[in-house]
């Protein structure tokens, strides 16, 4: 934004979160009124009569310019995450074990969450939107290989620390470690963290 918008540094206020979140504030009119006028308002907690803000994605420019990968890889990258872990159930037969595999992204606006599903289609990926838990998820083997193929994350960005299995790894060496899984599942019921689940 600083190149962009021809900023000086001192428009720009670095911190961090109460939760450890990174945070920039940039003082712009200029840049938050193009912002606005182009996503509508980044607003997406509901007003108080219940009504969804008018938020939404740039759909169109994102195509017309070919940066629709780029742009859900941000946006996975930041709101989005990887599930890979053991699950078992108890049966007639004893317990069985199987993997949970998931790419998901957080997103509690629900025009938002339609349009980043068709975003995802659009690049040949199938997601299933779930308003209960204000989340997309994508959770075939197939989508799951286009994901990683096509988007997947931005190198760096790793899983809080609050994570009961996998925390502080890079969400794209995750991702990488579910696409291994499918040739090798043992490889996954093996490991040190799924020990006390076998």
């Amino acid at each position: 934004m600083v190149k962009v918008f021809s900023l000086p540094f001192s428009r720009v206020r670095l911190g961090i979160t109460q939760d450890g979140l990174y945070r920039a504030i940039v003082d712009s009119k200029s840049a938050g009124e193009l912002f606005t006028q182009r996503f509508g308002t980044f607003r997406t907690l509901k007003y108080h009569t219940g009504e969804p803000t008018k938020a939404h994605l740039p759909i169109k420019d994102l195509l017309q310019h070919n940066v629709a990968e780029d742009f859900l890889r941000a946006a996975f990258s930041c709101d989005g995450g990887v599930n890979l872990y053991v699950a078992r159930r108890k049966g007639k037969r004893g317990e069985t074990l199987w993997l949970i595999r998931g790419v998901y992204l957080a997103c509690a606006h629900s025009i938002l969450r339609k349009e980043y599903c068709y975003l995802l289609k659009i690049l040949g990926i199938n997601a299933r939107n779930v308003e209960e838990d204000g989340k997309i998820k994508i959770e075939t083997e197939k989508d799951i290989r286009i994901f990683h193929q096509k988007v997947g994350f931005i190198k760096g960005v790793q899983i809080t620390h609050t994570s009961k299995f996998w925390p502080k790894i890079e969400k794209q060496k995750l991702l990488e470690e579910v696409i291994r899984s499918y040739k090798s599942p043992k490889s996954v019921y093996s490991l040190r963290q799924f020990v006390k689940i076998r």
